[in-house]
């Protein structure tokens, strides 16, 4: 199938994977000149109209979530040999298993972080009566976005069972049939009675303990695996790794608990209690460099998290060891929060100097200047986060309203193509004018969206340069500080008595920062 042209749309790229129900290519969209993946049936499931109809199924669930966290569904139809395919959005990243085969497993705050993105997607796909009943690692991809921050996908809806709104299912699994992954699956998926979209809080509770653990509450044979689930309280976190918040530990127990009536209900709900536990990024989110700001602890119940914030230790948290030492460790290779406490320390010394001789103008100037700098700074990064913001809003809307497009041009598609019942030459005629007219609206959203796209870029280099330009002003400002305060300091001598211990510890550390940032901060 390489190189060949799908529908007269999709370009096959290469083979991506396969599975016991077909393969998975890359292809390129020809009309649009975007990337996809299309999921191919087996030709010998494909003549199964029960699994043909899942297949479609798929494709029809998916379609109605509309989640960053979850792979989206553009299009499905028929191959000329008969077999089914789906169009979906390609991740491209690495799988949670492979990371987690990789790492062994994840610290406390990037497992909160990516459990606190499945949360949010589960909760999404239940509220619109999906359950994916095959929550696992392996149908997980990670990938990262511009900040190195990583972004979780959920693929393979393929198990998913769609609850109608009075509650009954549209049931294609045959009586006695059990999908799934035994490591994933809860207690009342292993015997008889309508699915419930608490199965899936469960399996997030298996994917938590693999997280923070590097494997499942149980293992073992799938027999064995499936009676524990039944029977066997599942291991303390706690007990294993005391580096994990207690309340955290809780989570994954209410998670894992047996009867569904004593789990959490929603993934709105874990969503909230996972944004209680320390350690959880709130000003900024945990990418795989760590950068992270972390929260307080909350409430009497809130145990203090033993998670290394930062590759290099902040000044606060080095007050026990000789400040010299501190800065001089944290000078050559700070990280911006290390550097603006550094420059902090700076202004302070400026202003305590500026309080002790108040008739220095030229020092209180400086003052000033740095003041109108730092302003200048928190307002271009306020700005560059709307910037971001806006951007990633924009090309999600489109990709929303381009995705119910491309899907309902596929279920005229697929009208059109019915060998059982064909359409009349009059049919033929209307559908064909439908799916032109759908067709020119995708292509009209595509082009308005890269014009969209193209003028955020636009201003976004504009502000990247006054951002810049600010940017070496300020430090260009914090160095003829420094100066000043040196020759201050110099000239009173002993008079400046404490000030010039303090300088003694802030001016190599800033001249390091300086002449380490250059032309180039």
């Amino acid at each position: 199938m390489i190189g060949t042209i799908l529908d007269g749309t999709y370009r096959v790229v290469r083979l991506i994977g396969e599975g016991s129900t077909g393969e998975v290519y890359l292809v390129e969209h020809i009309h649009i000149g975007r990337h996809e993946a299309i999921k191919v049936l087996r030709p010998e499931i494909a003549a199964d109209a029960r699994l043909a109809s899942r297949f479609r199924r798929e494709a029809r669930a998916i379609n109605r979530l509309r989640h960053p966290n979850i792979i989206g569904i553009y299009d499905f139809g028929r191959l000329p040999d008969g077999r089914l395919y789906l169009t979906m959005e390609h991740a491209n990243g690495e799988t949670l298993d492979g990371v987690l085969r990789r790492t062994g497993r994840l610290d406390v705050v990037r497992s909160l972080y990516v459990l606190h993105q499945l949360a949010s997607a589960i909760d999404h796909a239940h509220s619109h009566g999906v359950v994916h009943r095959d929550l696992k690692p392996h149908n997980f991809v990670l990938i990262e976005d511009k900040h190195r921050n990583d972004v979780i996908k959920i693929l393979d809806f393929g198990l998913a069972k769609v609850l109608n709104p009075g509650g009954e299912h549209d049931e294609l699994t045959l009586r006695g049939e059990i999908f799934g992954t035994a490591e994933y699956m809860a207690p009342e998926r292993l015997a008889p009675g309508p699915d419930d979209p608490r199965s899936d809080l469960y399996a997030l509770g298996c994917i938590a303990f693999e997280l923070l653990t590097g494997k499942p509450p149980f293992t073992g044979p799938r027999a064995l695996v499936m009676a524990s689930h039944m029977q066997t309280p599942p291991p303390s976190l706690g007990r294993a790794f005391p580096g994990i918040p207690g309340i955290l530990d809780l989570i994954v127990q209410q998670l894992l608990a047996k009867d569904p009536a004593q789990r959490m209900q929603s993934g709105k709900q874990l969503v909230s209690a996972l944004e209680q536990v320390p350690g959880f990024p709130r000003s900024s989110t945990p990418g795989r460099a760590g950068r992270l700001s972390i929260a307080p602890p909350v409430g009497p119940a809130a145990v203090a998290p033993h998670v290394e914030v930062h590759d290099e230790v902040t000044l606060r948290e080095r007050a026990g060891a000789p400040r010299q030492m501190a800065y001089a460790e944290t000078a050559a290779a700070a990280t911006d929060e290390v550097r603006d406490e550094v420059f902090r320390a700076l202004v302070s010394l400026a202003e305590e100097t500026s309080d002790l001789y108040p008739g220095d103008g030229a020092l209180t100037m400086m003052l000033v200047d740095l003041e109108r700098f730092e302003a200048d700074r928190a307002r271009f990064r306020r700005d560059r986060a709307l910037l971001e913001e806006r951007h990633a809003s924009a090309a999600q809307s489109v990709r929303e309203r381009e995705g119910s497009l491309r899907f309902a041009i596929a279920e005229l598609r697929f009208e059109r193509q019915r060998k059982d019942q064909p359409p009349t030459e009059t049919q033929a005629k209307d559908l064909d004018f439908q799916i032109a007219q759908l067709d020119g609206r995708v292509r009209e959203l595509t082009l308005a969206l890269g014009h969209e796209l193209a003028a955020l870029d636009e201003r976004g280099i504009e502000l990247a340069a006054a951002e810049h330009d600010n940017e070496v002003a300020r430090l260009e400002a914090h160095r003829r500080l420094r100066g000043a305060l040196a020759d201050r300091l110099g000239a009173l001598g002993d008079a400046a008595g404490e000030l010039s211990s303090k300088f003694a510890v802030v001016g190599p550390a800033i001249q390091d920062m300086l002449d380490s940032s250059g032309s180039n901060p």
